[in-house]
C-alpha cells in the first residue's frame, strides 16, 4: 500500500497520472493533505467519487493516536501515534498564547546516547520518512483548530536527531514552507540538533530562514563527550559549524543547555561557556534537568539556575531559563519515549 504522505510533489503527480486521472488533480489532493488536513481519501470532498475510490485501493488511510494525555493545566498534549509498521513515537502540542508549538519526532528512538534524555535509552530504531513527520504537523495542526486556534510554530525536538535524518526533515521542511502545504514562514521553523557540523551547514544553505537550536550541554570537551557521545563532533568542530551558519544566514542560534545538578551548573562552567561562544549571534536557553527513569543526573536546585544564569549574563550573553510545560505527562524536554511497553495496546 502507498503512503500518500511519503509522496512528493512529482510521485503524487505519477500515481494521478497511472490512475488516468488529469493531472490538476494531484495538486488537490496535495491541498487536501496539507492545507485542509484531509488524510483519508474517501474525505476528500472535491475529488470525483471515482478518484476517492481509486486512492482508496491503493493508499492507507490515517489512523488513530494509541494515546493521548494532556497535562493537568491544560497546556500540552502528547500523542503516541502507531507507524505502518507498528513502531511508536510520541509527538507533544504545546499551548502558550499566543503561539500553539509542535514538537515533531524525526527518528524512531535516537542514537545520540546523551545520557539524561530517556529517547536515548532505547537507540535508534529507525529514521521517519517525511510523511511520518508531516503527519504529526497535521494532527497537532486539527487539534488545535478544533480548539479554536491555529497552529503557529513547528520545532524538530521531539525524538531522535533531525540532522541525522536529514533527507527527510529537509523535505518537510518545504512541505511546511510550501503556498500550497501548510504556507508556513521558515521563521516559524526551529531545527535542534546536538551537532552535526556538515549538516549545520547543510540547513545554512538549504533554509537559510529556519532557526536552529545547537544542544550544547557543557563547554569543555571531556564533560561534553560524557554527556553527549556523539563520535566526530568536538565542541570545536560544532562551534565553527554554528559560525558558518551565522556568516551564511545573518541569524542568531539558540544553544541549548541541560542543567545537571553537581555536574555542569556552576558559575565556572557559566563563564566557560560565555567564553566558548564569544562572537557569536547566539542565546543561551537553559533547561533544568527533566528527570525519566533510567536517566542520569538530577535537577539543579532553582538557586544553581538563576546563578548560572547570572553568570552568562554577567558575561554578555542573553538568556532565558526554558518555560517548563507537561512534566506531569513526561512531555517536557528529554522525557519523550515512544514506550514500547505499550505496543500490544
Amino acid at each position: 500500500m502507498t503512503e500518500l504522505l511519503d509522496l512528493d510533489r512529482a510521485a503524487l503527480g505519477e500515481l494521478v497520472e497511472s490512475l488516468g486521472q488529469p493531472g490538476y488533480r494531484a495538486r488537490q489532493i496535495w491541498r487536501q493533505m496539507y492545507q485542509r488536513g484531509t488524510i483519508d481519501p474517501m474525505s476528500m470532498s472535491d475529488l470525483p467519487t471515482e478518484l476517492r475510490q481509486q486512492l482508496s485501493e491503493v493508499s492507507s488511510s490515517d489512523r488513530e493516536p494509541v494515546e493521548v494525555q494532556t497535562s493537568s493545566d491544560g497546556s500540552t498534549s502528547k500523542a503516541l501515534l502507531r507507524l505502518g509498521d507498528d513502531e511508536l513515537i510520541e509527538t507533544v502540542l504545546i499551548r502558550s498564547q499566543p503561539r500553539d508549538t509542535v514538537c515533531l519526532s524525526s527518528q524512531a528512538g535516537c542514537a545520540m546516547g546523551c545520557v539524561f534524555c530517556a529517547t536515548g535509552l532505547q537507540g535508534l530504531r529507525r529514521q521517519l520518512t517525511a510523511g511520518e513527520i508531516m503527519r504529526q504537523a497535521i494532527l497537532a495542526r486539527s487539534w488545535a483548530r478544533d480548539e479554536g486556534r491555529e497552529l503557529t510554530h513547528v520545532v524538530f525536538m521531539g525524538m531522535g536527531e533531525p540532522l541525522a535524518n536529514y533527507g527527510s526533515v529537509s523535505e518537510s521542511i518545504e512541505r511546511l514552507t510550501d503556498p500550497d502545504g501548510f504556507a508556513m514562514s521558515p521563521r516559524r521553523i526551529t531545527v535542534s540538533t546536538v551537532g552535526i557540523p556538515q549538516n549545520i551547514r547543510r540547513l545554512a544553505t538549504d533554509h537559510p530562514h529556519v532557526n536552529l537550536a545547537v544542544s550544547l550541554h557543557a563547554p569543555d570537551p571531556k564533560l561534553r563527550r560524557e554527556l553527549v557521545p556523539v563520535p566526530g563532533a568536538s565542541v570545536e568542530d560544532i562551534l565553527d559549524a554554528v559560525r558558518e551558519h551565522n556568516r551564511l544566514t545573518g541569524g542568531r542560534v539558540t544553544f541549548e543547555y541541560v542543567l545537571l545538578r553537581g555536574v555542569n551548573d556552576n558559575r565556572g562552567h557559566a563563564r566557560r561557556l560565555a567564553e566558548r561562544i564569544r562572537g557569536l549571534r547566539a542565546h543561551v536557553n537553559l533547561i533544568p534537568l527533566n528527570p525519566s527513569p533510567g536517566v542520569v543526573g538530577e535537577r539543579p536546585s532553582r538557586r544553581a539556575t538563576l546563578g548560572f544564569q547570572q553568570a552568562l549574563q554577567e558575561c554578555g550573553v542573553p538568556t532565558t531559563i526554558r518555560v517548563e510545560q507537561g512534566r506531569d505527562i513526561a512531555a517536557a524536554c528529554g522525557q519523550l519515549r515512544g514506550d514500547r511497553v505499550r505496543k500490544q495496546q
